[in-house]
């Protein structure tokens, strides 16, 4: 059954950064509380997930859903998805986020990308860290798809954002290799549809994979697939890690995909198919053009190494946009640039990069010195790999708990209940 819808005392003006799962839960949230929230999206709702849409979730529905957004699916008539199956990203997409992003209805506004908050009549060195700067309305400025810009205000802003539309370099310590930027054309900073739209580009010839994390595992699968129908189809797989098996193994994991890429890429690091190239301990020095080729030189710690490639798919890591904000008193961790309080207390929990191993955390690291600006979803642990959507969804009970001064406030439980 629905949460009842209820009335605030104050109902607030509720500005959500992006509509991915997490900004359409925050939405879903505040419209139940009798808030009145605004979604900006700077393309589709969904759209960076439809961009993996041919690739397979690790976890199974029930962790990527909320009682909100199934009764809201429930609310028109649409059937629940079975909850320990693994969604493809289009069917997550068609099934979940596009039902509740059609329940908002104009509290979505796409093809509207925000550039810049302040407070308005603030700067960000007045009144530091008071909280007089709450009584202070949030400005934000905001442009349409054909560069039309307009200011708009809300009592509170929820950034959702996430981090998929900036990735990392492929130079040594995060920088741009040299050569990198002009070489742009040659290479791909998300997985390819490998099998798909994206195969034209790929079979037949050689390619650079660049990175270790279960991004490059996923390549790493799809690659060996290729090469199965296409045996001219070449790959040189080149890490910064020297162990043998770089890959995270979890004893009896739950998330059987996950333990797939894994044993699969430590496969190909100790045992490279033929023709193809694992290198450990190796970065990237410099790009270089070779008529239509792309020569790159790989340095390790007393040895280079320069190969000839067709393309180069580079699986550094995605970071956020913080520039946004940059008006706001905002606190970011120096390492990861996510929150510092959520971010010191996840570097406390012990997970060990295991997204299952999720430490209960406090609501209150979700505040910032900012009064009333919550940075959530994938955001909110900046440059780590080991956001789960589920703690998003929690992140978004958390958040009204402070906005709602009840930390007994939760929505999903209501739902549920009979």
């Amino acid at each position: 059954m629905g949460a009842a819808r209820r009335t605030p005392a104050a109902p607030r003006d509720i500005a959500i950064v992006g509509a991915g799962p997490i900004g359409l839960e925050a939405a879903l949230y505040a419209a139940a509380l009798g808030h009145r929230p605004m979604v900006y999206e700077r393309l589709e709702a969904g759209a960076n997930i439809r961009r993996w849409g041919f690739l397979e979730l690790f976890s199974p529905w029930a962790l990527n859903t909320s009682p909100l957004g199934l009764a809201a699916l429930e609310e028109q008539g649409l059937e629940t998805p079975p909850g320990d199956a693994c969604p493809g990203g289009e069917e997550y997409c068609d099934r979940y986020l596009g039902p509740v992003a059609a329940s908002l209805g104009d509290r979505i506004r796409t093809g509207r990308e925000v550039l810049a908050i302040s407070r308005a009549g603030l700067l960000k060195t007045e009144e530091i860290g008071s909280p007089e700067r709450a009584n202070r309305r949030f400005q934000l400025l905001v442009a349409d798809r054909g560069g039309k810009m307009k200011t708009t205000q809300s009592d509170v802003v929820i950034d959702a954002s996430g981090v998929y539309r900036n990735h990392g370099n492929l130079g040594d310590g995060g920088i741009p290799a040299p050569g990198e930027e002009a070489l742009r054309e040659k290479i791909t900073y998300h997985i390819p549809d490998l099998l798909g739209a994206d195969r034209p580009l790929y079979e037949g010839r050689t390619t650079l994979l660049v990175g270790a994390g279960y991004s490059a595992a996923t390549v790493l699968e799809s690659f060996t697939k290729l090469m199965e129908t296409e045996p001219r189809t070449r790959l040189i797989w080149a890490r910064r890690d020297s162990r043998l098996e770089p890959i995270e193994l979890y004893e009896n994991d739950p998330l059987p995909q996950r333990d797939r890429l894994a044993k699969a890429a430590n496969r190909f690091a100790c045992d490279a198919p033929e023709g193809c190239e694992a290198l450990s301990g190796f970065v990237t020095s410099s790009l270089e053009r070779v008529d239509e080729r792309v020569a790159v030189r790989l340095t390790g710690a007393s040895r280079t190494r320069t190969v000839e490639v067709d393309r180069i798919i580079s699986m550094t890591g995605y970071r956020p946009d913080t520039g946004f904000h940059r008006e706001l008193q905002v606190h970011l961790c120096y390492a990861t640039e996510g929150p510092m309080k959520l971010a010191a207390a996840l570097l406390g929990g012990g997970s060990g990069g295991d997204c299952l191993e999720r430490a209960e955390l406090a609501g209150d690291t979700l505040l910032n010195p900012e009064p009333g600006y919550y940075i959530a979803g994938h955001k909110s642990y900046g440059r780590r790999s080991d956001f789960l959507l589920q703690t998003g969804i929690e992140q978004v009970r958390d958040i009204f708990r402070l906005i709602e001064a009840d930390e007994n406030l939760d929505l999903y439980e209501e739902t549920e209940s009979p």
